[in-house]
């Protein structure tokens, strides 16, 4: 390590004392790379797959794979705001996204165990502001943040172990006096979508799918805005409004339990 340090300072004093000779530019080209997540601990990995869609009906995928949430009233009101939630195995995944087009983009984070209101997803009000359909009824929301939030933790009962998992769309602002967007209470904007809350028990293999369509938006001379966007659905407006062409957002949340012995 010294050498090659004594090294480099040469090199940079001989640049630096060379006559005629100028430092060329450098251009630094940053090749992405996919991470795989390999945790050692328990909790939940979150991940957003960004598709171009194969069909005109991309999420009717979904129905050929794991079964709809129990709360059929929650599940309507979810579909309402434009969200297909299934719980899947998890190691069917692949050949969902397979199925319902092609990869963009995707993004892993892991979470480990949440044990206070935390951000899995995230989109910043435009400047401007924007119209959001809550159950059908358009709100103008012109500051924060659309969020969905998540709380999981590890629960041991007879059965087994399981991962809890809680999710709360919420309309966020985040506290002037900090820079830290998790907080141990709900905001009190949540108010605006509460009613979507939704709780699971989830074993090691399966996992929640959300899946959004987003298509192109249509520019309309009548409605909340004058010659603007019209309102869109939470779904929508959460995940990012599609641009030119129509695009599939998933958002996979699987639990991994470490065995015991």
């Amino acid at each position: 390590m010294r050498l090659c340090l004594n090294c480099s300072v040469l090199f940079v004093l001989s640049s630096l004392f060379s006559l005629g000779c100028s430092t060329p530019t450098v251009v630094q080209n940053i090749t992405p790379v996919k991470v795989n997540v390999d945790s050692s601990d328990d909790g939940i990995l979150v991940s957003q797959v960004l598709l171009e869609p194969l069909t005109q009906d991309p999420l009717n995928v979904l129905q050929d794979y794991g079964t709809a949430i129990q709360n059929q009233s929650v599940l309507r009101q979810w579909q309402v705001e434009g969200v297909q939630i299934r719980r899947v195995n998890a190691i069917d995944i692949p050949a969902i996204i397979a199925s319902m087009g092609r990869v963009t983009s995707q993004e892993n984070v892991w979470h480990g165990q949440i044990l206070k209101w935390r951000d899995v997803q995230q989109h910043k009000i435009p400047r401007q502001g924007m119209v959001v359909a809550a159950s059908g009824i358009p709100n103008f929301i012109d500051d924060g943040y659309l969020t969905l939030l998540a709380r999981s933790w590890l629960v041991k009962r007879e059965d087994g172990l399981f991962v809890y998992l809680q999710l709360l769309p919420s309309w966020h602002i985040p506290n002037k006096q900090s820079v830290l967007v998790g907080k141990s209470t709900r905001p009190s904007q949540s108010a605006l979508f509460e009613e979507l809350g939704v709780e699971f028990l989830l074993q090691d293999g399966e996992a929640i799918l959300l899946a959004v369509e987003m298509r192109v938006s249509e520019v309309t001379s009548t409605g909340p805005q004058d010659y603007g966007l019209p309102p869109v659905r939470l779904g929508e407006a959460m995940f990012g409004i599609s641009g030119d062409q129509n695009m599939v957002v998933l958002l996979a949340i699987e639990p991994n339990i470490l065995p015991r012995d």
